[in-house]
């Protein structure tokens, strides 16, 4: 029972620190949806491709 308030006082400090900021995101990303149009693009400005295989529900 002894170390059951400083256990709770505890607990109720560590849940009531603010949680840092969201660093903000840097740069826009712009996703290309037509593989071809993707690869003409990267080709022409030499830069590299990254594919993402993402569900979609339904």
């Amino acid at each position: 029972m002894k170390l059951l308030l400083p256990f709770l006082f505890s607990t109720l400090v560590a849940c009531s620190t603010p949680n840092p900021p969201t660093p903000p995101e840097i740069g826009a990303v712009r996703w290309q949806t037509d593989h071809d149009k993707a690869l003409a693009e990267a080709s022409r400005t030499g830069k590299p491709v990254f594919l993402l295989f993402q569900e979609v529900p339904g």
